[in-house]
Order: structure tokens, then C-alpha cells, then sequence
């Protein structure tokens, strides 16, 4: 009879550790549009990008969190910063001078991730006026700098950028050379 006992407790004990991380995790996804939207005012960043990330993946036709995530751009905290960047480039958001410039302070980071953030942040944007900007990264010392800033000028930009992104056919890297191929390609196609 201990034995039964004995197993049916642990039994049960199983049941309720599985029941109580099935209801957390029920509950974490469960979280309406407003309640991502109150975390982007965490304090904790990972709180905020994690709120960014679920607001771009559940919610990417809502306008309700677009202004709140604008606000982010001028963040003190780098991670929330580059977070809300993104967001709104895969968002396509519609996004004024302000908020460009905010963005385009990412090209100036002190990483190659953040200006890389910064550079996919801007394809998803209409934002052609800012490719003098951008126009400077194509002698960055970091390869990946470069391929990205072709990606964003073949998006941005159009034939006139040809003759800025030439030189980088004979770049030292294949990969940077094969970004700038497939960035002319796509500038001769446009009209």
C-alpha cells in the first residue's frame, strides 16, 4: 500500500509541475496587445525587446504600439534601441525625419552589429533620403558592414549609385564582392 501511495504522489507531483509550466507559458502568450505594449516601459531591457519581439510577430498589422516603439528609438539602453529599429523596418512603419534620424544614429555605433541593425532597420523603410548616410559605410573596415550597406542601397537607392558601389567588385573579400554584384544588379533593374 506505500508503494501505491508512494507513486501516486510522485505521479501527482509530476502532473502539477507539468500543469503549473503549461499555465506560465499559457499565460506569457496569452498577453493582450496592451499588455506588450505596457512592458515596452519596463525598466528591464530584455523586457523591452522581448515586448518589441512579440509585438512584431503577434501583433505586425496593429498601429496601436508604433508610436510607443518610435519612442524607443532614442533609448538610453543600445539592445532596446537597435530592437525598436527593427521593428519598425519589418513593419514597414511610415516614419518622419525625427525618426530617421534616430535610426541613422545607429550608423554611427561603436559595433558592427549596430550599424548592421541600423542598415536592415532602414530597408524596410522609405527612406531614400538618407543614403548619403549610408554612402560612407561602403569603406567601413568590417566586410559585413559593407555587404549590408550594399543590401540597403540595392533596396534604397537607384542607377546613379552604381559607379559609389563599382570599386567593391574587387574588394579583397568574396563575399563583399558578391553583395556589391547583386546590388548593381538590382540598381540597373530599376527604371
Amino acid at each position: 500500500m506505500k508503494q501505491i501511495n508512494s507513486r501516486s504522489f510522485f505521479l501527482a507531483l509530476a502532473l502539477g509541475a507539468y500543469a503549473l509550466t503549461t499555465l506560465s507559458l499559457h499565460a506569457a502568450k496569452g498577453k493582450t496587445e496592451e499588455q506588450w505594449i505596457a512592458d515596452l516601459d519596463s525598466p528591464k531591457a530584455s523586457v523591452v525587446t522581448a515586448a518589441l519581439q512579440k509585438l512584431e510577430k503577434e501583433y505586425p498589422t496593429s498601429t496601436k504600439g508604433i508610436p510607443r516603439i518610435k519612442a524607443l528609438l532614442t533609448d538610453s539602453r543600445p539592445e532596446v534601441r537597435r530592437k525598436a529599429a527593427r521593428v519598425l523596418g519589418i513593419l514597414h512603419a511610415e516614419v518622419d525625419a525625427a525618426d530617421l534620424k534616430a535610426i541613422c544614429a545607429l550608423l554611427q555605433g561603436s559595433t558592427p552589429a549596430e550599424i548592421i541593425d541600423g542598415l536592415k532597420a532602414l530597408r524596410g523603410l522609405k527612406a531614400a533620403s538618407v543614403i548619403p548616410e549610408i554612402l560612407p559605410l561602403l569603406q567601413n573596415p568590417t566586410p559585413n558592414v559593407i555587404r549590408d550597406a550594399c543590401r540597403t542601397l540595392a533596396v534604397l537607392g537607384n542607377k546613379d549609385l552604381i559607379p559609389k558601389i563599382e570599386p567593391l567588385l574587387s574588394h579583397p573579400h568574396s563575399a563583399v564582392q558578391k553583395d556589391a554584384q547583386d546590388a548593381i544588379f538590382l540598381l540597373k533593374a530599376k527604371s
